[in-house]
């Protein structure tokens, strides 16, 4: 893994660092090949592969509701020796058109902390680059996703914790423990941290999303993601999706990112070759890069 340092002197303004491939279960199924053409068409000088990395076997016990969720949300973990050795290659054959990161994009789960570790030791040496999100809550039925569909959203983390602004809470409480957790290998950038607002344009305009409780979460998160010197994915991929149409962080937590100089790197998050630059000239035009 690329340490903070190698990773801070990447120019940031030509860096796409969150793209997915035909690894993916819930992406288009396009090979990467494609994707990279398209990156290097847009302009990119390096570009981050950030595939799902696999979830924990304990997972499939304790998750519950959409089967899509459960059975799409990252790849096999027999898959990952097919997944790292077709990207070494890809990450040769572009070299001398664009610098190809491999990586992942790794979820955390406070129970599986010392599984993930593990796995961190295991392959951090092969890869260059990845990412640490969430994407997942506990529930009293299991754990449940934030982003599948509205229906799950509302049917699992909603129901669960009772309003929006609570999910929120609950959240943003995980990531500020995954900012925390010490881990040989540990990614040092934090994927959408506002990925519960997803659904935000599916509720009415007087839905609370947040309370004090939730700046003062946000203001930890961030104070403690700058102290440590990690980085945030600025994820655009909400901007042009009609149920959300705002950047994860959104705009406000940005400036308050952009504050106390904590690098913000462009993701795309693409799951489609139609999708490599979305969002990406918002980015460059409001300078998110600085």
């Amino acid at each position: 893994m690329l340490t903070k340092t190698e990773l801070s002197k990447i120019d940031r303004q030509t860096w796409s660092g969150h793209a997915h491939t035909e690894f993916c279960s819930h992406g288009s199924g396009e090979p990467v090949e494609d994707y990279i053409d398209a990156a290097i068409a847009a302009g990119f000088k390096t570009y981050s592969i950030t595939e799902h990395f696999p979830m924990p076997p304990k997972f499939f016990e304790e998750v519950s509701g959409s089967r899509h969720a459960i059975y799409t949300a990252a790849m096999n973990e027999r898959e990952l020796d097919a997944y790292l050795e077709k990207m070494a290659l890809i990450k040769m054959r572009y070299a001398d058109r664009i610098r190809v990161l491999v990586g992942f994009e790794i979820d955390y789960f406070p129970r599986y902390q010392d599984w993930t570790a593990a796995m961190l030791e295991r392959y951090g040496q092969r890869i260059d680059d990845a990412i640490l999100s969430v994407h997942f809550l506990p529930t009293a039925t299991g754990l449940r996703t934030v982003d599948d569909s509205e229906f799950d959203f509302r049917d699992g983390v909603l129901a669960e914790y009772g309003s929006p602004v609570e999910v929120a809470n609950a959240y943003l409480s995980t990531v500020i423990e995954a900012v925390r957790w010490d881990a040989p290998n540990k990614p040092g950038r934090y994927g959408h941290i506002t990925l519960y607002r997803k659904w935000l344009q599916q509720f009415s305009e007087e839905t609370v999303w947040k309370n004090d409780t939730t700046t003062q979460l946000v203001n930890q998160l961030l104070d403690g993601i700058a102290k440590r010197g990690e980085m945030l994915d600025c994820n655009m991929s909400g901007l042009p999706r009609v149920t959300q149409q705002e950047p994860s962080p959104t705009f406000a937590i940005i400036d308050e990112a952009l504050k106390r100089e904590i690098p913000m790197v462009y993701g795309s998050d693409t799951h489609s070759v139609a999708d490599v630059a979305q969002g990406y000239q918002t980015y460059v035009e409001k300078q998110l890069y600085r």
